[in-house]
């Protein structure tokens, strides 16, 4: 019988000791606020938590209790118990029917009384919590991707949210139970979370940003220990490029080296074949901003002012566009959501403590202004 091979490109992870120290003596710490993590998207914030996760799994003073909410479609309260409480099918649970908040086993009850809302699961969730301080355990709880939320917060139940930070902060700051790190790509949605729930001196800002040019480069040379790679080699001039036109974009570049292993001849990749797999990258990413924009002329205007502050500077407060709303082709307030929708959208990333906006990655940079000169070129 055949073994199945290793996988092959696996996610990198390199470089990160600033943030994963920051994590380990956080947690050492008496619980005292919600940690936020963000950053923009692919900069890899998920893998960070993967990698504390495992770094303390094994460590039987931390009990972690990790919710991923990229995978769970959440659109009400009940979506809400779903993503929390889940019941276990396993024929040794099947006749007492108990539920599981991941480590945490309610009675059939229990859940009844939550789907009626009898019960504040918040209430439930403390108590489980204080069980396992009892047993001399830290428990910490994760939530990943927390714009999975976004639905529940426009559809009437800013409430359960509210009261869910609520709970985190009562679990944190006042009786000091457990940690909370929060993580999300959409810094737009956090700052609107952190300001409705009133969350100023209960909160720590964590920033995962893109890999640095040392990182990337080191990650490069070594694809075979980083990647599991061990087809190709890259060319200086092709590594330089590489960061050149991604950053330290992890997915975009762990993508771009799928790619190049499809045209491997003599464990290399021609220049040729490189530059015609980026150039497909190049007009995808400058597509991106002709399909967002169409023919509308306000769109095209505030790429346009964003294109021309990014010749000067790579992030940009709405301070910096201003002249869209003097010259009235945008009001204020219009403005200021459409810049809310690009960040949903995953052109722009929002830095909640300082109030700045960037471009998705430099691939996107270049994307912006390739659309800028097309259409500028068009109307010579």
């Amino acid at each position: 019988m055949d073994t199945l091979k290793p996988f092959t490109n696996e996610p990198a992870f390199l470089g990160r000791s600033y943030e994963m120290d920051f994590l380990q003596s956080w947690i050492v710490e008496k619980p005292k606020n919600i940690l936020f993590l963000y950053g923009p998207k692919s900069s890899g914030k998920t893998t960070l938590l993967y990698k504390f996760i495992e770094q303390n799994l094994n460590n039987i003073k931390y009990d972690i209790k990790h919710f991923n909410l990229r995978r769970l479609l959440l659109i009400n309260y009940e979506s809400f118990l779903r993503a929390f409480f889940e019941l276990k099918t396993s024929e040794q649970v099947k006749e007492q029917r108990q539920y599981d908040l991941k480590v945490f086993k309610l009675s059939v009850e229990t859940i009844k009384g939550l789907e009626l809302k009898d019960i504040d699961p918040f209430i439930v969730m403390a108590r489980e919590l204080q069980k396992q301080v009892k047993k001399a355990k830290r428990p910490i709880i994760i939530i990943d991707e927390l714009q999975a939320l976004d639905e529940i917060y426009f559809n009437g139940d800013r409430e359960l949210l509210k009261e869910m930070f609520n709970f985190f902060v009562a679990m944190t700051k006042e009786s000091h139970l457990c940690h909370v790190i929060i993580a999300s790509s959409d810094g737009y949605f956090i700052d609107r979370i952190y300001n409705d729930s009133r969350l100023k001196k209960t909160s720590e800002f964590l920033e995962v940003d893109y890999l640095g040019f040392d990182d990337v480069m080191e990650w490069l040379a070594n694809l075979e220990k980083y990647s599991k790679i061990d087809e190709f080699v890259l060319t200086d001039f092709q590594k330089q490029v590489m960061w050149d036109f991604f950053g330290g974009s992890c997915w975009e570049i762990s993508n771009f080296l799928g790619h190049l292993l499809m045209k491997v001849e003599n464990a290399r990749v021609s220049d040729k074949d490189f530059h015609d797999i980026l150039e497909v990258k190049r007009i995808a990413c400058r597509s991106m901003f002709a399909e967002y924009a169409t023919i509308i002329p306000k769109k095209r205007a505030l790429l346009k002012e964003i294109a021309k502050v990014l010749e000067h500077k790579r992030v940009f407060t709405p301070d910096d566009i201003v002249a869209l709303v003097e010259q009235e082709i945008w009001q204020p307030d219009d403005m200021i959501d459409e810049l809310n929708r690009l960040v949903q959208r995953n052109y722009l990333s929002y830095a909640p403590p300082r109030a700045e906006y960037a471009l998705q990655g430099r691939s996107m940079e270049i994307g912006i202004c390739a659309y800028v000169e097309m259409i500028s070129s068009r109307q010579i």
